[in-house]
């Protein structure tokens, strides 16, 4: 009798199981096909174009703050200023947030930038923790450098203390771990000024691994893939999620997440929404969210746009450890999102972004290891009650391997053949060899932590956590 109702219970799972793969399998098939066509009509449209315009503009293009939030960044803080400085640009300024450094992260910025305390009109239109100095630099080659030294608040907390500060039209929003290609403002300020200027509140861009790449004077001078297999999958997880995931969503005008590492927003759009939210820890995706739900609610215009140019070199976690704490806090801030917003899940009043970006990111990004651990406990019980289907499970099985491996050849590929960036085959021949085994290793790691991270989430664990840098 037991086995029946299990047998009839199991018929469901099966159905749904089947219903939720062959969702995944069209899911990311449009998504390929949309970012390679995108990826085919953007490199035809830019093959020759010339970015000088916005430079011979001056201080008539566009006015950018670049924000940096800093915490214990010893390791790559002077790197990634001087990196910000010498940004091909002629209408900006940097500023840099020193959140409560235990560490002698604005020493480093003190001596480097010969930086000396001054006065300054806050205007705290965002409420912050304290500040506790400003700081310019004595050297006029440094004159657009901006150092702001506050209490510890977090990421969010110094984001919005770095827009206080800013006097500039939009703000671009950078973490300190990461080197920016020269062009970066050019080109983010293009997709905002080739449309009607108003309506964009937010453009991000790709995000590209710097972990084994070569370092001279804050730029990257030979570009590599890292030696280590978890290094290495994260190189392919950024190209997929960025080369083939972000495209698609862009273009279908339903991306809840421009990336924390690298984003341009218009500063008056912040400001009405209040900036970023210090009591969540994924603020990034819940800023884009918050935004477009507002733009949406007051019925005013708006896009957010995604480019495809890797602009962007991050260092990511080097220890397991750390890149376990890294997916833990990336699923309790979406979580924490799509608990704030769920009222835009499935509203047609939020167009595109309740219909296609909501349920994409809960289905697909929140659920899709939840369901996986349900279908491993389900094959466990019919295992241990003698009811498992072996064919169909392997068949299964292999099918599923098969199509997220060409799903990684293919952020491989897409990368390879738009912007060719690494010039050594055995590059790629890594990257290959690394992706024929995640399913293997590094996939059943993500689900571990993505599961660890709702029991997290659950228990009321808000916590960041460190993230330790090797530095460039």
């Amino acid at each position: 009798m037991e086995n029946n109702i299990f047998i009839g219970f199991g018929e469901i799972i099966n159905m749904l199981f089947l219903t939720y793969s062959i969702a995944i399998v069209i899911v990311y098939t449009v998504m390929s096909f949309v970012s390679i066509f995108h990826l085919f009509h953007y490199k035809t449209k830019n093959v020759d174009i010339n970015y000088d315009f916005l430079l011979a503009a001056g201080n008539a293009a566009p006015s950018v703050s670049v924000i940096a939030s800093a915490y214990n960044e010893s390791a790559t803080i002077i790197s990634c200023v001087r990196a910000l400085l010498n940004l091909r640009y002629s209408n900006y300024d940097v500023i840099v947030v020193n959140d409560g450094s235990t560490d002698d992260t604005l020493e480093k910025l003190k001596k480097e930038f010969q930086l000396e305390k001054q006065s300054y009109i806050l205007n705290d239109k965002i409420k912050t923790k304290k500040v506790r100095g400003i700081y310019h630099s004595k050297n006029s080659i440094f004159r657009n450098l901006v150092v702001v030294d506050k209490e510890n608040g977090g990421k969010a907390d110094a984001m919005n203390c770095g827009m206080n500060i800013s006097y500039k039209f939009y703000v671009v929003c950078v973490d300190v771990d990461s080197v920016l290609d020269r062009d970066a403002l050019l080109k983010l300020v293009k997709a905002i000024v080739e449309r009607k200027e108003s309506y964009v509140i937010g453009v991000g861009a790709s995000v590209h691994v710097a972990n084994g790449c070569k370092f001279e004077n804050g730029s990257i001078k030979e570009y590599a893939v890292p030696k280590k297999y978890f290094l290495g999958m994260q190189v392919i997880e950024y190209l997929r999620a960025f080369l083939i995931g972000r495209i698609a969503l862009g273009q279908a005008r339903c991306l809840l997440l421009v990336s924390g590492a690298l984003g341009i927003f218009k500063k008056e759009a912040m400001l009405k929404v209040g900036g970023y939210l210090p009591s969540t820890i994924g603020e990034d995706i819940e800023l884009v969210t918050r935004l477009q739900e507002y733009h949406y609610d007051k019925k005013i215009p708006h896009l957010v746009l995604y480019i495809s140019d890797p602009l962007l070199w991050t260092e990511v976690p080097e220890t397991l450890q750390t890149l376990g704490r890294q997916r833990t806090r990336w699923t309790r801030g979406l979580i924490d999102t799509l608990k704030l917003h769920k009222r835009m899940f499935l509203n047609p009043k939020y167009r595109t972004v309740g219909l296609l970006g909501y349920p994409y990111f809960f289905f697909f990004e929140w659920m899709a290891s939840i369901i996986e651990m349900i279908g491993y406990i389900y094959f466990i019980v019919a295992l241990c009650l003698g009811l498992t289907v072996w064919k169909t499970f392997f068949l299964l099985l292999i099918f599923m391997y098969l199509f997220g491996t060409t799903f990684s050849f293919l952020g491989i590929f897409i990368n390879e053949i738009n912007f060719h960036v690494y010039n050594k085959t055995k590059d790629v021949v890594r990257l290959i060899f690394y992706s024929s085994f995640e399913a293997f290793i590094y996939h059943p790691c993500i689900v571990f932590w993505a599961l660890k991270g709702n029991y997290m989430y659950l228990r009321g664990n808000k916590s960041w956590g460190a993230m330790k840098r090797k530095g460039f």
